[in-house]
């Protein structure tokens, strides 16, 4: 099954369709989570053996954010600690999948969508366990590496739009609207996300204080 899963991802990173995803659709939502759970376990690999290089400038971040430096080590020691790091992201693959993979579900369902979840979940994850792997590498890489994670992310979207289309059997008007609403809610979140960081920073540096 796994070999079946990563020749649909290559026919679908390299000949992205609607008729690709859906000569590689299949109705299986175990094996599109075990499909994510390795891509996350990759992840976790990698981020243990690249920790030691962003050690430095994750030091120098709490130190901005205002940590002491019991918390700051403490944290470093939980970053690298390869159980916590691997674990922690199998588990919060699989709650975070489901979640995700629910929600474009029920906005394909309320377009009149006709489709199973588990042939979306599997569509799905046929791309965005390999992107998030390539995204995690190329993120390692100085000045150049947050460019092509960008442009990763956005053909993502695109293929997100594809797999609504063929996992939904959607028009491709609607499949549009859906990707449209999930871009608006993952801007929306990483601007809230953002603004709460910065929050944080200031009340810890002190910047509320008389």
């Amino acid at each position: 099954m796994i070999q079946e899963m990563v020749n649909g991802s290559i026919a679908v990173l390299t000949q992205p369709s609607v008729q690709t995803f859906e000569r590689h659709e299949r109705d299986n939502l175990v094996w599109a989570l075990i499909y994510a759970v390795i891509a996350s376990i990759i992840n976790g690999i990698i981020n243990v053996l690249t920790i030691p290089l962003q050690m430095n400038e994750m030091r120098a971040s709490l130190e901005q954010l205002g940590f002491d430096s019991a918390t700051i080590e403490q944290t470093i020691a939980q970053q690298t600690n390869p159980i916590s790091q691997i674990f922690g992201g199998v588990f919060g693959t699989i709650i975070g999948s489901l979640v995700v993979w629910g929600f474009i579900y029920l906005l394909g369902r309320a377009f009149g969508g006709t489709g199973s979840f588990g042939e979306l979940a599997w569509g799905l994850s046929l791309f965005s366990s390999p992107l998030s792997v390539g995204q995690f590498i190329v993120n390692v890489i100085p000045f150049v590496g947050p460019i092509i994670a960008l442009g990763l992310a956005l053909y993502g979207v695109y293929l997100t739009y594809l797999a609504i289309q063929s996992g939904m059997n959607l028009p491709a008007n609607k499949a549009l609207y859906i990707a449209i609403i999930l871009a608006v809610i993952s801007i929306i979140a990483v601007c809230l996300l953002s603004g709460i960081l910065a929050l944080a920073a200031i009340a810890l540096g002190g910047g509320f204080a008389p």
